[in-house]
């Protein structure tokens, strides 16, 4: 395979179409155009490109941790997954996914009970049938919402079924604006079946009172075509993605760090990056898509006078999502011995999930958080380079504050970067890992004594590695006020500049962010591009019903 310079070279100053930050959005956008005959140049400030979709290793190549891709969804044949990637140009079987348990790749984990989420629909609703008998109606309500929601989704690719679908969709319009816990109020009263419907919340960090319900029903809609986890790791998306874009003649620079957005005539031109072996250089293009956090975006690389007073202040006002602390861990036990499945654990003190997030707002750590353990070992159990012969590799994550008094730091330090050497950082940073590590146990008797490896991530990490507001990989926050419409679309008020990335329309992760670039690639090249891309409408019939 042809190697490419990735660091210190740029031989040309055009090109059709630049796209700032290499984030797993930007380079679906970026390999998207590249696949149509767009030159792209792809700028990113990080020596490593893919943003939360990449992976670190540790001891040298013993340990390999994934940053950002835990697990996605719809990544079956037919699924949206493989369907972006091959608009992008990856040829099916070039990244191999491997399933989780079927029968249950959520278990979700309170004090008394247990209940392991399956993939599918039928079965999912047979399920809580089984455990909620007296429930019945409120349960078949549940699953019309999230009926009418995957129908509803159908029309982002094929308009002409908004014919049939929008006088079908009355749940839908009348609660487009409802939180999950207003919808589920004229469901149930039953506290378990509410914590087991509101289960995955951890996937968008926002309690039942403030998340948007249709925003959930996409979310369970998603993972319950099945759960999956490509093998290598969500580095394996970037790699690929970046391959298409040099190959097809485009360019990808690292370690540049794009300075501003350059707008002249109320439209894009190019941009104006810094590089350690370039210097100060000026790149012109056609058009720009940024996929930045959103408000460095707009407030910085593009500007304040270049925008809409009211955009300005939208801007200012732009409510984040939380943030997560991960504990990175090797352990010498055998898991799979010991009865673990390839299942995501998720420990909930009870079924109220308010107290955790109202703890969090307000700048402070959980009394009893949430957890989410990740067991790359068993997702990706073919990969030598996940841990050592013997050792599993796990991942414990809990949504904590991201102000630098709740680190024990302050901002000063966090800007000139002497936080990391802290004594009150590191000892915070190990008072939460015991605190995880302690709820852990409750799935994984003794662990504590069998870890041979540890490192933690904090929002500060990820604020240094790919420049997010407040370390948040989540975006805008996944509330009413902030779903969909109401998010910035991929076309800007400035002409030839686009958008994609957590905070845009199609929302965060892996899947809103692969999806965003899409959208991004369709306003440069014409909405035909999402239409091959993303028709969805098809099989709602055969995947729902």
């Amino acid at each position: 395979m042809q190697s490419f310079d990735r660091f210190k070279t740029l031989e040309s100053d055009t090109f059709d179409v630049i796209v700032v930050g290499a984030g797993i959005g930007g380079l679906t956008a970026a390999a998207t155009l590249a696949n149509r005959g767009k030159q792209v140049l792809v700028l990113d400030m990080h020596y490593e490109m893919g943003g939360c979709a990449t992976v670190f290793h540790r001891k040298g190549k013993d340990y390999e941790f994934d940053v950002g891709l835990h697990y996605i969804g719809d990544c079956g044949k037919d699924g949206l997954i493989p369907r972006i990637l091959r608009g992008a140009g990856i040829d099916d079987g070039e990244i191999r996914f491997i399933e989780q348990d079927p029968e249950g790749f959520e278990t979700l984990c309170f004090p008394d009970f247990q209940f392991a989420v399956p993939r599918g629909y039928e079965r999912f609703r047979e399920k809580l049938l089984e455990a909620f008998p007296k429930e019945r109606a409120g349960i078949n309500r549940y699953f019309k919402m999230l009926q009418q929601v995957w129908d509803f989704m159908g029309i982002h690719s094929r308009p002409l079924t908004a014919l049939w679908v929008l006088p079908r969709s009355w749940m839908l319009m009348r609660h487009a604006k409802s939180t999950v816990a207003q919808f589920l109020d004229t469901c149930t009263q039953d506290q378990r079946l509410r914590a087991i419907l509101t289960g995955q919340l951890g996937v968008y960090h926002q309690p039942p009172s403030r998340a948007t319900m249709a925003g959930h029903a996409a979310v369970v809609n998603h993972f319950l075509q099945g759960s999956y986890y490509p093998s290598g790791g969500g580095q394996m998306f970037s790699d690929k993605l970046g391959e298409v874009v040099e190959r097809k003649g485009g360019k990808i620079l690292l370690r540049s760090k794009v300075e501003r957005i350059l707008i002249e005539n109320g439209r894009a031109v190019g941009v104006e990056f810094s590089n350690k072996h370039l210097g100060k250089r000026v790149v012109k293009a056609d058009a720009v898509i940024c996929n930045a956090d959103i408000k460095q975006a707009l407030l910085g690389l593009i500007g304040r006078e270049h925008l809409k007073p009211k955009t300005v202040r939208r801007a200012e006002q732009f409510e984040m999502s939380p943030a997560m602390g991960v504990v990175y861990l090797g352990i010498d036990m055998d898991l799979k011995a010991m009865g673990l499945k390839n299942t995501n654990y998720r420990i909930y003190p009870g079924c109220d999930y308010e107290k955790a997030y109202r703890e969090v707002f307000a700048g402070a750590f959980p009394e009893e958080p949430h957890l989410f353990i990740g067991n790359a070992t068993m997702k990706d159990p073919d990969n030598p380079a996940i841990a050592p012969p013997g050792i599993y590799n796990l991942q414990l994550m809990s949504a904590v504050p991201s102000t630098p008094q709740s680190w024990g730091v302050t901002q000063a330090e966090l800007t000139d970067g002497s936080y990391r050497t802290n004594p009150a950082y590191l000892a915070k940073k190990e008072w939460y890992a015991r605190q995880l590590i302690a709820l852990a146990e409750r799935v994984i008797p003794g662990m504590s004594k069998h870890i041979v490896y540890q490192e933690v991530s904090t929002p500060f990490s990820v604020t240094r590695f790919i420049g997010s507001e407040g370390g948040t990989s989540y975006g805008l926050a996944f509330t009413p006020e902030y779903f969909l419409h109401n998010r910035p679309g991929a076309k800007t008020e400035i002409r030839n500049l686009y958008l994609c990335g957590a905070s845009t329309r199609t929302g965060h992760g892996i899947f809103g962010a692969m999806t965003g670039g899409v959208e991004a690639a369709a306003a440069v090249s014409g909405r035909h591009v999402r239409y091959q891309v993303m028709d969805i409408g098809t099989r709602a019939e055969a995947v729902v019903r």
